[in-house]
């Protein structure tokens, strides 16, 4: 759709500039065989359904794909014209190409005879090229866009298959230690807890893995729609709870009484707070306290998550959000983490259409700021 819009708004362009009846861009195949009709403008859409012409048989566009602009003055008297739009009989065609390869070819037509000259050839050829330029850089991001989609299947299919023998193996492993196989030894009890830690690593970094496979393939994504973000972040905290208990963490919900509905999926909200809170509640010493709050600002749906723990140093705030990035002083007190928690809760809020902010310093805690737009029940 991006290279469409692009080609149309060259075509009118061209026509516009030179005040000229219609205009139609022609693009190359891959192997340089045909030239078809990729966008018109004061032209019927039915061109575009035309079969593309061979270029060796329209001698006419073949000079013009020599590199050289070509005019012809009436189309109903040279043998050239080929290909012309019924009732035009002035054409302007000027070469598309970047960079030394040809992407293929722009025309102007007019109903009158003699209507073209060099003049109006000088004049479309700088158009003519920042329209190249704008074709390759929309293929290339369609190109990049393709791969990072592709990346993300990839992502999917491996990660899905890792799961299963990971939970599979974590499961016995757990058994292993309540005793179910026969007593332990110290040291077996030593080397299977360890064990099961790396186990609850790997497939942290699985579902980490999925996560982020979904926000690079926008297939693999949930359907949208509204959600309630009060109930999202009720369950982050209820699902956290035991384990700030176990730590002496005094958690706190400011709740918000008004409904507040933003449009998005329910998991991916939920894992919004639950990562958050969940690494407040890690990275906060025992007998601090972590402070979730909701409320409504000018229409807006704002969360803030603060926590008085180890905090995160100014240098380290800046790539915060990157993929498979850790704070130097998080790495030094807990080993085990993936990196892409922030980036992943980062995709999620973007894609509701929030935005997210952080305030941190070493030793004084951090605070995370999520605002969303609301909508209604039905959008």
């Amino acid at each position: 759709m991006e290279l469409e819009h692009v080609l149309t708004r060259l075509a009118e362009g061209a026509r516009q500039a030179l005040q000229a009846d219609a205009a139609a861009v022609r693009l190359l195949d891959e192997g340089g065989v045909h030239l078809a009709v990729a966008a018109v403008s004061g032209l019927p859409a039915a061109l575009l359904q035309r079969e593309p012409i061979v270029v060796e048989c329209s001698p006419f566009d073949e000079r013009v794909l020599s590199g050289q602009p070509a005019i012809i003055a009436d189309a109903r008297a040279d043998l050239r014209a080929g290909d012309v739009p019924e009732g035009y009989c002035s054409v302007l065609c000027v070469p598309l190409a970047h960079e030394g390869g040809l992407v293929g070819t722009l025309h102007v037509y007019a109903a009158v005879p003699q209507r073209f000259d060099e003049e109006d050839a000088a004049l479309l050829m700088p158009l003519a090229d920042m329209g190249t330029a704008a074709i390759a850089a929309t293929r290339a991001l369609v190109a990049l866009e393709a791969l990072e989609a592709s990346k993300g299947q990839f992502i999917r299919v491996a990660t899905h298959e890792l799961r299963s023998p990971v939970t599979v193996a974590q499961s016995l492993v757990r058994s292993v230690l309540k005793g179910y196989a026969g007593a332990l030894t110290d040291k077996q009890a030593d080397v299977l807890s360890r064990i099961s830690r790396r186990l609850d690593f790997l497939e942290s970094l699985i579902n980490d893995l999925l996560d982020l496979a979904a926000g690079k393939a926008p297939e693999l994504a949930e359907e949208e729609g509204p959600v309630l973000l009060n109930a999202s972040v009720g369950r982050a905290i209820l699902l956290l709870q035991p384990r700030a208990e176990e730590k002496g963490l005094d958690v706190r919900l400011q709740p918000c009484r008004a409904r507040l509905i933003v449009w998005g999926t329910e998991d991916g909200l939920d894992r919004i707070f639950v990562n958050l809170v969940s690494n407040a509640v890690k990275y906060t010493p025992s007998g601090g306290s972590v402070t979730v709050s909701m409320r409504q600002v000018e229409g807006q749906a704002q969360v803030k998550v603060t926590d008085t723990g180890i905090g995160i140093p100014e240098e380290a705030l800046p790539h915060l959000f990157e993929e498979f990035y850790r704070a130097p002083n998080a790495k030094a007190l807990d080993a085990i983490g993936t990196g892409l928690g922030l980036a992943i809760v980062k995709d999620l809020v973007e894609r509701c259409g929030g935005r997210i902010e952080v305030e941190s310093a070493v030793g004084q805690g951090s605070t995370f700021t999520m605002t969303f737009p609301t909508c209604n029940e039905g959008r």
